[in-house]
């Protein structure tokens, strides 16, 4: 019987962030008590691990390179039998953990996902959104492709399929290929949506480089270290989260859209 989820989440310099996503999480309809989360921390150089030892069950410092690293470190800390991947600027649904508790616990499967939608959107996320959509009609052959920022699998099945890499770019493409080989078996929950930030996506044509230099340097060359920096330097503008935006008010928004998002 799995009696307890462990959520994980890479963080790095995110001390404008980790507070609401932890907050976030501590909210959840599922009982305090049958899930743990876990930070695992780049060595930031801001108060992220402080902020984070308020909420997270376990704070510990990141010993694998990239993203993907980060999440196999966090999985050797893990007591669930449940593993959720998330990251530090995202913020969760009510039943988040619920609807994953029913799906892998009393559904039969291997892997639950859900939504992933953008709370502080612009032009170029919008875009992204419509093409996400598109990744759905490869469930009719039986892939999912994964969004690291929504990911539940068990423990045994992630084990079997080896896992994450020490990869940054298509960490979450990476996995979804593992789980796949490994015969696993998939659910898309509608409502177990997360909303996360767009604070990275400066502009559409630098994302698309990204990406396909991504996919040429993982399936061409096969090259891991060009798979831990995201090149494209148009990606990222600077972070920070809106000032005069609380955990509140963009939860309201939230509320507000949701029948907009079904």
């Amino acid at each position: 019987m799995i009696d307890l989820i462990s959520i994980i989440i890479p963080a790095l310099n995110e001390e404008n962030r980790i507070t609401a996503c932890l907050k976030s999480l501590s909210d959840q309809s599922l009982p305090r008590d049958e899930y743990e989360i876990i930070i695992v921390d780049g060595f930031s150089s801001d108060k992220t691990c402080k902020k984070a030892e308020y909420f997270a069950d376990k704070v510990i410092f990141q010993k694998r390179k990239g993203i993907g690293g980060a999440r196999r470190d966090g999985v050797e800390a893990a007591s669930g039998d449940i593993l959720v991947f998330t990251d530090a600027d995202t913020l969760y649904s009510h039943r988040w953990l619920e609807r994953i508790k029913k799906n892998l616990m009393y559904g039969g499967y291997d892997v639950c996902t859900g939504p992933v939608r953008f709370y502080d959107g612009n032009i170029c996320s919008l875009i992204i959104q419509v093409w996400r959509k598109y990744y759905h009609l490869l469930h009719l052959f039986g892939f999912y492709w994964l969004i690291g920022s929504n990911v539940a699998v068990k423990k045994d099945i992630y084990i079997e399929a080896g896992g994450h890499r020490s990869i940054s770019v298509l960490e979450d493409y990476d996995l979804s290929l593992r789980l796949f080989s490994a015969g696993a078996s998939y659910v898309y929950d509608r409502q177990a949506e997360v909303y996360t930030s767009a604070r990275r996506i400066k502009g559409i044509f630098a994302y698309m480089l990204t990406y396909i230099a991504g996919f040429y340097n993982y399936h061409i060359t096969k090259d891991d270290g060009r798979l831990l920096r995201y090149s494209c330097a148009g990606l990222v503008k600077p972070s920070c989260f809106p000032k005069k935006r609380t955990l509140n008010s963009i939860l309201q928004k939230i509320s507000m859209n949701r029948k907009k998002w079904v």
